[in-house]
């Protein structure tokens, strides 16, 4: 009876609780609270007054007559009306207790502060102990205390580091969780739906989730590789672009978006670094000297060159030095190594491809008596320097147009006199099918491009017959050329075909590798040697300034050239005997015997090398087999048979790779047009796996210091203004991580604005890598 009336009337309840006879108990005494919740919500419960006479006992045989209720633990009694359930448990003293709503409350605060990390503890400089209570500290882990009292917290998600202590507050390590931390994802996000389409062209609805922080990357990403200023943010219209494409979205100011690329650049480089050092080739590397607009600054960009472990070629941007004033060889070379050193490529180094300067010469003299690059260049160092080919190609044409200069200009004049009215363009039409030439526009050239300038005077050489007719009717415009002009131009013009088609192959839309170069290069040199024998004594005077350009060229990088020709399966020694009989008979002789020699001493070279890396590598795995267990069957057994198909790579074990490759007839399977060279090196590198080695390193040597799109220009290569108005940091941050986010896409295949890729590293755009035209435009 007294139970069910306690039950059904807290007031009585209370009542009895407030007794003179329940009053007791010692705070001291107490083991644990009362934890006091709704039976409906698990809500608080809701204050009261609390009793009068301090605090309320329960006696014991109060206690032994009340119900215990199911899931509560043992000796925990409940006193429950309609709504709640009060859960009382056992103190140490006699009797049990309940608290007072104030103490509830309270009570509850303390058990969702210990569900919380537990707070950690520091030393200050005092030797007192402080609590870290900041709810941030869930995030980071502190470390060791210094002897000045401060100490160091590591956040749990990305490593990144603060100094803490010493009055320094905790908002840094807040913003670092907010906005900074690139792998912790908050979970308030909201989620949004986004309607799609499938591949299947079905429409789809998925939830998505905007992130501050990964549209600021990608805006940055879009500043870097598209050249925008860092004063983008202060663009009003781009605002009310961003603003309708995502209101949620806020573009970041000048100072922020910097600080983004700069992020974006420090780890692109890091994963660049590690991939480099990683692997196991040689790198060739090619310098470019770039000035600013204002041209008070020069630049050196770096690019390094090499085939990767697919087999596929590669080329990166690893620095964009200034060049402090005077611009002596001395200076290049020091940067150059300074940026080798940095990269840790100085030991991997094979050669290094300038252009024709005399100061790049003095610059090759330093680096080669730098003791660490000596002792790790193959052959001696015979192969390490190659002149820019372009870079020749270039001067040698350009002597022959400026001899025809009058004649050049005059034929620019007339084409666009008539591209430039109708009116003539109907008439020369006209004239075009009276003397049967071709139905062809007129079209002007770039003055500091030779190829466009070569193809206005082919199409002006069609045109010829048409424009003298339409020049009989036209006497506004005297600047017609006359037949001795055209005759001229036709013997020049004529010549010119041979440059024009091995700079096409420079400038291809598959990256050239060094195989491909030496007979088309033996064809420009017979060209020249054809020139010298004209008819026309202007011909000749130009074949002579030419001829003295190639030799200075050919002297440095015949051999090199050579080899390059010899690795061509569809080549090898025959190809490079016969050109050179007819290039040189005398001295063909010598020039076998000394490329044999090189060959020689380039494979010994790599099989000394191979040697030590493969005693490496058994010392390695026998430590490794040692401790494990050969469980591995099928692993063991493809390993024995690339054992079995390495002893039989060599017919003849008295020969070497080298040899035994020489030894072999062309393969009759390399005559495609298609052929992949890179492919064919692939598959046989079982057979001949120093020698793929060799050549994988060889192949990858430029020919040319400048990129595609640039191989006709003339100009001086000058950085764009945006570009020009950044300071050294920040403009060798873009531009790096502006190449390497354009060979990011080479992996996908994908189109990159003007620019379209290819997986084998294929690269063609009408834009410089470093911004602007060459010319500055």
């Amino acid at each position: 009876m007294l139970v069910s009336t306690l039950l059904r009337s807290p007031t009585i309840l209370s009542g009895v609780l407030a007794g003179t006879s329940l009053v007791g108990g010692n705070r001291s005494a107490w083991k644990r609270s009362v934890v006091v919740r709704s039976e409906r919500n698990n809500s608080p419960l809701p204050k009261v007054k609390a009793p009068p006479l301090g605090r309320p006992t329960l006696p014991e045989e109060t206690r032994d007559s009340l119900p215990l209720v199911d899931g509560i633990e043992d000796e925990d009694l409940c006193i429950a009306d309609d709504n709640k359930i009060y859960r009382v448990q056992e103190s140490m003293g006699a009797g049990l207790h309940m608290e007072t709503p104030d103490e509830i409350q309270k009570i509850q605060n303390d058990a969702q502060a210990e569900s919380q990390p537990c707070p950690e503890q520091t030393t200050n400089k005092r030797g007192t102990k402080e609590t870290l209570k900041a709810s941030v500290w869930a995030h980071f882990k502190r470390g060791e205390v210094l002897e000045d009292g401060s100490y160091t917290a590591t956040c749990i998600y990305c490593g990144h580091v603060y100094l803490m202590g010493n009055q320094r507050g905790t908002g840094n390590m807040r913003n670092h969780i907010r906005r900074g931390c690139k792998r912790h994802k908050p979970d308030d996000l909201q989620k949004l739906l986004q309607a799609g389409r499938d591949e299947a062209g079905q429409a789809t609805v998925a939830s998505w989730v905007f992130d501050q922080r990964k549209w600021r990357r990608s805006f940055a990403k879009c500043v870097i590789a598209h050249e925008y200023p860092f004063s983008c943010a202060n663009h009003h219209f781009l605002k009310v672009f961003l603003n309708d494409l995502c209101p949620s979205f806020k573009l970041p100011s000048r100072n922020t978006i910097r600080s983004d690329c700069m992020n974006i650049y420090e780890e692109e480089r890091v994963e660049l670094y590690e991939l480099l050092d990683k692997l196991d080739c040689k790198f060739s590397f090619t310098g470019d000297l770039w000035i600013s607009e204002g041209r008070d600054r020069s630049f050196m960009s770096l690019t390094c060159h090499y085939i990767d472990e697919n087999w596929v070629l590669r080329k990166r941007i690893i620095g964009f030095t200034p060049l402090p004033s005077p611009y002596t060889g001395s200076n290049i070379a020091q940067a150059i190594y300074a940026k080798l050193v940095y990269w840790n490529l100085n030991k991997k180094i094979l050669s290094l491809v300038l252009d024709n300067s005399s100061v790049n010469d003095v610059c090759v003299r330093k680096l080669l008596s730098t003791t660490p690059i000596k002792n790790v260049l193959p052959a001696d160092g015979s192969i390490f320097q190659l002149r820019c080919g372009c870079h020749i190609l270039n001067l040698i044409v350009q002597d022959g147009l400026d001899v025809l200069s009058n004649e050049i200009t005059k034929i620019r004049e007339t084409m666009k006199y008539i591209r430039h009215s109708q009116q003539r363009m109907k008439k020369l039409r006209l004239a075009a099918s009276q003397v049967g030439a071709p139905n062809k526009k007129p079209a002007w050239d770039v003055e500091t491009k030779w190829n466009s300038t070569y193809l206005m005077l082919d199409l002006a050489l069609q045109l010829k017959e048409a424009i003298n007719r339409y020049a009989l009717s036209d006497n506004n415009f005297n600047m017609f050329p006359n037949d001795v002009d055209w005759e001229h131009v036709e013997a020049l013009v004529c010549h010119l075909k041979v440059f024009y088609d091995v700079a096409n192959k420079l400038s291809g839309t598959k990256y050239p590798t060094l195989n491909n170069f030496f007979p088309e290069y033996c064809e420009v040199y017979l060209t020249i040697k054809k020139m010298r024998k004209s008819a026309y004594p202007f011909v000749v005077d130009i074949s002579k300034q030419m001829f003295n350009k190639w030799n200075k060229y050919w002297k440095v990088g015949s051999i090199l050239l050579a080899i390059g020709c010899v690795l061509d399966p569809r080549c090898k020694l025959d190809v490079v005997e016969y050109y050179f009989k007819i290039m040189h008979p005398e001295e063909c002789p010598m020039f076998m015997d000394n490329l044999k020699t090189c060959l020689n001493k380039l494979f010994n070279d790599y099989l000394l090398a191979f040697s030590k890396d493969s005693e490496n590598q058994l010392d390695s795995s026998t430590i490794h087999m040692s401790s494990t267990t050969s469980s591995d069957d099928i692993s063991d057994t493809r390993a024995g048979l690339k054992n079995f198909l390495s002893s039989k790579r060599v017919a003849d074990p008295t020969k070497t790779e080298m040899q035994e490759y020489l030894s072999v007839g062309l393969d009759p399977t390399s005559l495609d047009a298609e052929f992949d060279i890179l492919a064919w090196w692939k598959l046989k590198a079982v057979r001949y796996p120093i020698l793929a080695r060799l050549t994988r390193d060889i192949l990858a040597v430029p020919i040319s210091t400048v990129a595609s799109e640039s191989t006709f220009n003339t100009a001086d290569r000058i950085l764009s203004p945006i570009r020009s108005s950044l300071n050294d940091e920040s403009l060798e941050a873009l531009i790096c991580a502006q190449d390497w986010l354009r060979a990011s896409v080479i992996e996908n295949g994908g189109i990159f604005g003007d620019a379209i890729w290819s997986s084998d590293g294929a690269f063609s755009t009408d834009d410089t890598i470093c911004g602007g035209a060459a010319n500055g435009t």
